[in-house]
């Protein structure tokens, strides 16, 4: 059979584009087909990016526009300082830097087909159809983010929670008590295990924003009462006087789920597709950044050897890669959802008590949290601050 690319990448975004990059370094011929007419807008995402970025992937100095070490953490009465002692995060241009992703797979020989939206295809045959134009690849990679329409023609379900933005700039006066330094997150057993979040730019700007199982219109609530300091959040915001929203953005966030599945056919996931998310932040670039060598080199070697069966050996390196670690995080969720604001006062309470502050500014890391988990169990930590309202319910969680 004749095809017209050896692999068609649907969705452009900046794991498509990264994934096409490396493919066509191997010499393989590579198509990216992007709904978009503009690769990276709307704005989807909160746009921080731990410092392991330059690790699994490009990231161009003027696309960084601040640098923070920490955070600070908050519930209704108790807040927590957690830091490094040398930048731990980038907060970067994100839709700049999915435009240069793209850009770079151009420039490399990637064929890109803007604005091109999928409407059916067969990951058996490998046929795509797309604006009444008809394609087809020896391989098909879903990159097309939580609603992926090749995810759905592998046969897997929809389960995601709802997120929300706003681009909020801040007068000169609240400015002399908020931190550059330092990223803001807010706990509040209304939206739990979402949270808010307030990520320092530049010149005044915020991203403000939560994801949560709400709907985007009670979201949109839940930011106007956050910034204004009314309804459960009088003395849990951020005490600004005077804001301005310019900007408001909003997207879904894909469940974690283990029983996924990431290969069928011709096709494989990749990204917001594969669900290839941290459950406890919805950050997702990272992970799906450190899949992009061995599925580049799958790809190449399945076709290189005619052997589209050698796909198979891709869920079970993703599930090498990051099953640990989301479990542990989904066992966090679930104890999050435990707890209401009382109990999360509570839990600072006894963490700050227990040297825990330290512990975390030591042993955390963004994207690697089963460290610090194991940290807290190896200390007794996890016995020492949990309610005992919830020891039963938690101790299940975190023995199964």
């Amino acid at each position: 059979m004749t095809f017209d690319f050896d692999v068609a990448i649907i969705g452009g975004g900046p794991v498509g584009s990264s994934l096409g990059y490396e493919l066509q370094k191997k010499g393989l011929s590579v198509a990216i087909f992007e709904k978009k007419k503009n690769i990276g807008l709307p704005l989807q995402c909160a746009g921080i990016l731990n410092k392991s970025i330059f690790e699994v992937n490009e990231l161009p100095e003027d696309l960084i526009l601040n640098y923070v070490k920490g955070a600070y953490l908050h519930t209704v009465n108790q807040t927590m300082k957690v830091q490094k002692d040398s930048p731990e995060a980038y907060i970067i241009d994100r839709v700049g830097y999915d435009q240069f992703l793209l850009n770079r797979a151009i420039d490399s020989g990637v064929k890109v087909f803007m604005h091109h939206k999928i409407t059916d295809l067969d990951i058996n045959k490998g046929t795509i159809i797309s604006n009444d134009c008809q394609f087809s690849a020896r391989i098909i990679v879903g990159a097309d983010g939580p609603n992926s329409i090749v995810s759905d023609k592998i046969g897997n379900d929809f389960k995601y929670f709802s997120a929300a933005q706003y681009l909020v700039k801040l007068s000169n006066e609240d400015m002399e008590n908020l931190d550059n330094d330092y990223v803001d997150l807010f706990i509040n057993g209304n939206i739990t295990p979402g949270f808010i979040w307030s990520i320092p730019l530049k010149n005044n700007l915020f991203r403000v924003g939560l994801f949560s199982k709400k709907n985007y219109t009670d979201e949109l609530d839940i930011l106007n009462n956050f910034l204004t300091g009314s309804g459960e959040f009088q003395n849990n915001n951020l005490n600004i006087k005077d804001y301005k929203v310019l900007e408001k953005y909003h997207g879904v966030i894909p469940n974690y789920n283990k029983n996924k599945i990431l290969a069928k056919g011709r096709a494989i996931l990749i990204g917001d597709a594969a669900s290839q998310v941290k459950p406890t932040t919805g950050g997702g670039l990272i992970c799906a950044f450190n899949c992009l060598e061995f599925t580049s080199e799958i790809i190449n070697t399945a076709i290189k050897q005619r052997n589209i069966d050698y796909l198979k050996h891709y869920p079970e390196e993703c599930k090498k890669l990051y099953f640990a670690e989301f479990s542990n995080e989904i066992k966090v969720h679930k104890t999050l959802s435990l707890m209401s604001d009382k109990g999360f006062d509570y839990l600072f309470k006894k963490v700050k008590e227990n040297d825990g502050e330290r512990i975390i500014s030591e042993y955390g890391h963004m994207d690697n949290q089963s460290v610090l988990i194991k940290k807290f169990i190896k200390e007794g930590l996890l016995h020492k601050i949990t309610l005992k309202a919830i020891k039963n319910k938690m101790s299940k969680i975190w023995s199964s």
